[in-house]
């Protein structure tokens, strides 16, 4: 009886206890004490997929853009790495391209990229020449593209085929060359030749200049005199149109040896070129590019861009339409 009275009292307890337990289990609050996890936010989800994190505007919404357009992270990343702003806007506004050629190419332009593609498999040359030959119109005839210049008075304007001054241009700061005062120069460039042509004298080289500042109308004078004697397409191998023409700047001059009418001798010639950078001036359509100026080797024509774009274009062996589109070209 006392057995049966305690086997009763053992299982009264169990089902008090599971009773408890169940109303225990349907009562609790679950959420007590749990540690709730934030969701991830859009940049954190960039970076899961290897997108490095770049202080830009509307980057999360644009890098998320590209990748949708199908470009990878790695992609992603080199497009903001390398890529002007004005070429990134060009690669939102597009559907996907592989730019794998164009990452480290400073001078690249999204909107010629397939110019760049057509010319460089034209030329077969690196696609780096490609891109600065095509950013110069080279791709197209001389004269076909022309762009109005709208700093003509800047001491590093280019003035080429495809980059013309305004007819009525005249420098306003035009002085004469203190040795040879019936020609005219830019009075920034007046001291440096004068320098030039002392240096010269100490290597007993006499350097004289018969060529300096032209006006539109009197450039339009020789083009049109040459055009009497040779085919246009001949004459612009040698003659620059009127707005096209250096002189027209007051940066440019002719020099000639005292031996040779209008030419230097090979010796002044290489004086010329080894030492003219140091004052600021360049020859400007040297030998063997002229597929690049649209001119022939002219040893005497000197141009006056400053010592430090001067020495660059000296050290870099390249002309000054190269230099121009490759460091001085906002993009």
């Amino acid at each position: 009886m006392k057995k049966k009275r305690i086997i009763v009292l053992i299982g009264s307890l169990l089902l008090i206890l599971g009773v408890v337990g169940v109303v225990y289990f349907f009562t609790r609050d679950f959420s007590a004490g749990e540690s709730s996890t934030p969701p991830k936010t859009e940049s954190e989800l960039l970076e899961e997929k290897g997108v490095v994190l770049v202080n830009a505007e509307n980057f999360v919404t644009n890098a998320n853009s590209l990748l949708q357009k199908g470009y990878s992270a790695d992609e992603v990343n080199q497009i903001y790495e390398y890529m002007s702003e004005a070429n990134i806007e060009s690669i939102l506004a597009s559907d996907y391209v592989d730019l794998s050629e164009f990452y480290m190419i400073s001078n690249f332009e999204f909107a010629k990229i397939e110019r760049y593609q057509a010319y460089q498999e034209l030329k077969q040359i690196e696609m780096k020449d490609a891109v600065t030959q095509v950013n110069l119109n080279l791709d197209e005839p001389f004269y076909q593209t022309i762009e109005t210049i709208e700093a003509p008075s800047s001491v590093t304007v280019l003035v080429n085929k495809s980059h013309a001054l305004p007819s009525d241009y005249v420098p306003d700061d035009l002085v004469s060359i203190p040795s040879y005062p019936n020609l005219l120069i830019k009075e920034e460039a007046a001291t440096p030749f004068e320098n030039l042509l002392a240096a010269a004298k100490l290597d007993n080289i006499t350097l004289i200049p018969y060529s300096t500042y032209r006006s539109y109308a009197k450039q339009k004078s020789i083009y049109n005199r040459y055009l009497n004697q040779d085919p246009k397409e001949v004459v612009d191998t040698y003659s620059a149109r009127p707005g096209h023409s250096e002189h027209q700047t007051g940066l440019a001059l002719d020099i000639r040896s005292t031996t040779l009418s209008d030419r230097l001798t090979d010796s002044d010639y290489a004086w010329v070129l080894d030492n003219s950078y140091k004052y600021g001036f360049i020859v400007r359509y040297p030998k063997d590019n002229s597929t690049i100026t649209g001119y022939q080797e002219e040893p005497w024509h000197l141009r006056y861009i400053g010592v430090e774009h001067a020495t660059k274009v000296h050290e870099l062996g390249i002309t000054y339409d190269e230099y121009y589109d490759l460091y001085l070209t906002n993009r």
